[in-house]
């Protein structure tokens, strides 16, 4: 099966970032554009045509809800799985009547996502592979495909459990907030691995992030564990 390419619609750069690696490190997926904002979503899906939209609700310039309904509108072949941490019943209910193929909320854990995007992957096997004339059961296997989330707890590829588990441990030892360069220090890995496994963290809601503003320069990403166990 050749790639499935994504174009991640997000304002936020650090969740756009935790997005494309993710999306990226499941199997046939390819993230082929980022943008922030829902004018330049529309420009690029005009421009360089993608099969799936990771699309946020909260976006300047014209709302992923409306992003959602005018993709609708074109009838090109796109689906979009939101993510928001909108958790309004009415912007639930606009996404699904809007066809929506999923909705998560933030923050979410990776293994969710990657559960959607494994389900979306097979219905597109479901529907290649199928006959151009389709019975009830046909039918009722592709809606359940569609419905179907299988959640492991599989790490991303490029991820290692040992040093997961040497990060967490020191995040519970600290018991403070640590940045990625920190983090890097005490592990001897680099400053970008040690960013990857705290990301990976916050995504699957182990960790939060918070910045730490000082008086000259820009604010630095600081991560704590959300349960840390007692000793």
């Amino acid at each position: 099966m050749k790639h499935i390419d994504v174009l991640v619609v997000e304002d936020d750069p650090m969740v756009a970032e935790i997005h494309q690696n993710f999306i990226n490190s499941v199997d046939n997926f390819r993230v082929a554009g980022l943008v922030d904002n829902g004018f330049k979503a529309l420009a690029f899906l005009e421009r360089c045509p993608v099969r799936l939209v990771i699309l946020d609700i909260f976006l300047p310039g014209l709302d992923g809800m409306a992003i959602l309904e005018k993709i609708r509108e074109s009838g090109e072949n796109v689906d979009v799985i939101v993510v928001s941490a909108s958790r309004d019943i009415s912007t639930v209910n606009r996404a699904i009547q809007a066809g929506a193929f999923d909705y998560i909320v933030k923050p979410f854990v990776f293994e969710r996502i990657r559960a959607s995007l494994q389900s979306f992957s097979r219905m597109l096997e479901q529907l290649k592979e199928g006959p151009k004339q389709i019975d009830q059961e046909g039918i009722d296997t592709l809606f359940s495909v569609r419905s179907s989330k299988i959640i492991d707890g599989k790490l991303p590829k490029g991820l290692n459990p040992n040093i997961l588990e040497r990060l967490i441990t020191l995040l519970s030892q600290k018991g403070v907030p640590l940045s990625s360069v920190e983090a890097a220090g005490e592990l001897n890995v680099s400053r970008i691995t040690a960013r990857r496994y705290l990301e990976h963290l916050v995504a699957s809601g182990k960790a939060v992030m918070e910045q730490e503003y000082h008086e000259i320069g820009r604010p630095v990403n600081k991560y704590v564990l959300l349960d840390r166990p007692r000793s």
